[in-house]
């Protein structure tokens, strides 16, 4: 009787310490992927679960306006989530406060698993922050019939940022059409012909754009505006302005996301024709700026293990192939050619009227992923920062001031944020 009873003590302390281990709770955080991705989460979720029974995982999207918020009351509150999904922007100040967990410190090497550049992206004092998710970009869509009044063959596109920009002067010279329209992010415009933001990464007190690289693309674009290569109300106008003019014929090249080409193909037979894709001819650093969505680990989260093979599993390989089909973006994953059924020499397709332009434009995406990065500046006073860029960057745009005033301005009033920024720590 005893052992008996002692059998039955022994098998409830076991369902108790199993149903308590079942109850260990990873929180998940989205942003803006509900209820369009329900069923995809769900069911990644089930076959996590199934795989680590111990595990429960609790999800939740929240709006991107609101996120940052909200961790920040859940971090001071104590009832931190354990994976979290933010963009580079929204990580730049938790960095700063070191408020994020150090996937690096784990004995897992998971950097094989991304390209290069998006998991350096999450890097920061040493250290790597971020699981790199999926990723948005953009592509380049022209008009081959103005190209050939041109007398360019759409065909041979260059690569290069400096060759094509003559090859721009080229097509408005020929034909009075708008070359490009560019939406110019000058900070971005410097990284990509690798100028440094700042004199030392590390303690980054002091700017260090102030070159004669850097005065050369700003002349390079008043240039192109005086010549009516670039509308001088590029600057002003947004990208649906830009959308319309190649809808019109008005404009050879357009630079645009993926989705915006079902716009070409309903515009009218004709511009579907003469429409042909190309990768964006890049800088002497070779990157083509990409948004990036991460899932990162806060430093006070209970279950930063698991959490971190969660995480992993939601941005693997396979998990991403599935949710770059539903959601129209690109995988940060390393997937291999053959997987992707991806030929690397269609750098340019020819149009053909039985594929969709966005169809067609996956492979030229997929092409250029391992050009891809995340420019955004990662800095607690970014946006204060990049303003200042923008304003000066516009006034020499327009004829104001000087490239050589307009950096003069930005450095200055740069130094003078930089330096409110090291007083204020």
């Amino acid at each position: 009787m005893g052992k008996k009873i002692l059998l039955i003590f022994l098998l409830i302390i076991l369902f108790f310490s199993a149903a308590v281990q079942a109850e260990k709770e990873i929180e998940f955080w989205t942003i803006n992927l509900s209820p369009q991705f329900n069923d995809y989460f769900i069911k990644k979720i089930k076959e996590f679960e199934n795989k680590n029974p111990e595990i429960k995982i609790s999800w939740e999207d929240i709006n991107f306006s609101s996120i940052n918020q909200q961790l920040r009351y859940r971090i001071a509150e104590g009832n931190i989530p354990e994976v979290v999904n933010l963009s580079p922007q929204l990580m730049a100040s938790l960095l700063e406060e070191k408020l994020l967990f150090p996937i690096s410190t784990l004995e897992k090497d998971f950097s094989q698993y991304y390209y290069s550049n998006f998991w350096e992206n999450g890097h920061y004092q040493g250290d790597y922050f971020a699981f790199p998710w999926y990723v948005s970009s953009k592509l380049m869509a022209f008009n081959q019939e103005i190209f050939k009044i041109a007398g360019v063959n759409p065909q041979n596109i260059t690569q290069n940022r400096e060759e094509f920009f003559n090859l721009a002067e080229q097509i408005t010279a020929e034909t009075g059409v708008y070359a490009l329209m560019p939406q110019i992010k000058i900070q971005h415009e410097f990284i990509e012909a690798g100028i440094k933001l700042f004199k030392n990464e590390d303690h980054r007190n002091k700017a260090a754009f102030n070159t004669e690289k850097a005065e050369a693309i700003i002349k390079r674009y008043q240039n192109l505006a005086e010549k009516g290569v670039i509308p001088k109300d590029t600057l002003s106008s947004g990208f649906n302005i830009a959308l319309e003019r190649y809808k019109k014929n008005d404009l050879a090249i357009l630079l645009t996301a993926p989705q915006f080409l079902k716009e070409i193909e309903k515009e009218s037979d004709y511009l579907r024709e003469v429409t042909a894709l190309s990768i964006i001819p890049t800088a002497e650093e070779g990157v083509i700026n990409a948004a990036l969505m991460n899932l990162v680990i806060p430093k006070g989260a209970s279950h930063k293990r698991k959490a971190a093979e969660f995480a992993h599993f939601i941005t693997s390989a396979e998990a991403q192939a599935e949710f770059s089909e539903r959601a129209s973006v690109l995988s940060s994953a390393v997937i291999s050619e053959k997987e992707n059924n991806i030929e690397k020499e269609e750098i340019i397709t020819e149009t053909d009227q039985g594929v969709a332009l966005e169809t067609e434009a996956q492979k030229i995406l997929q092409a250029q992923l391992p050009r891809n990065k995340d420019l955004t500046l990662i800095h607690p006073q970014a946006d204060r920062l990049i303003r200042v860029m923008h304003e000066q960057f516009a006034r020499a745009f327009a004829g104001k001031i000087s490239a050589r005033e307009a950096l003069n301005i930005m450095e200055e009033k740069w130094n003078q944020i930089l330096a409110e920024e090291i007083n204020n720590e």
